[in-house]
């Protein structure tokens, strides 16, 4: 029950900036079909390799060191606008519970999860290895929400699953 609760509220970690950005944001003008989006959509040039591995590494570094802080302040001003400090640190504390570290990974692939205007909000998976002393196998996903406007982005929210 306490793992599921973890995941749950991380989950909603994830998603909550998107959720509320589009839900503020809302109009009359239709949607594009979903798979339509992700079948034409590439990442910009803002979020390249580079950034994409950054971004792991950041992740990575500061999971394993529990290094609370660099993970609140891997989030962008929404995302910290919207989740307490605290709650953060409590989530992230029972991840490291349950995972321990995260050993090894790589970028996968990305996903265009909507836009409104100008800002597009992308999904970034790596498939991540995790130590033979996680409570949920070796294997796992991380996945950071991206909002990407111009040529910057801002973190909406860190996710790490089992896979």
């Amino acid at each position: 029950m306490q793992l599921a609760h973890s995941l749950i509220i991380t989950l909603l970690l994830a998603n909550l900036g998107a959720t509320i950005w589009f839900g503020i944001n809302k109009d009359s003008t239709p949607a594009v079909a979903q798979t339509t989006k992700n079948s034409t959509h590439e990442l910009p040039s803002s979020v390249g390799p580079d950034v994409r591995q950054s971004l792991y590494e950041g992740f990575s570094e500061a999971f394993n060191s529990s290094d609370f802080d660099a993970l609140y302040n891997m989030l962008g001003p929404v995302a910290q606008a919207e989740v307490s400090r605290e709650t953060v640190d409590k989530e992230f504390k029972k991840l490291i519970k349950f995972f321990h570290s995260v050993k090894g990974g790589a970028y996968s692939h990305s996903e265009l999860v909507g836009s409104k205007g100008n800002t597009n909000i992308y999904v970034l998976n790596y498939s991540v290895k995790l130590p033979e002393s996680s409570e949920f196998g070796t294997q796992g996903t991380l996945t950071i929400t991206l909002a990407v406007q111009n040529d910057g982005y801002q973190v909406y929210g860190i996710r790490l699953d089992a896979g």
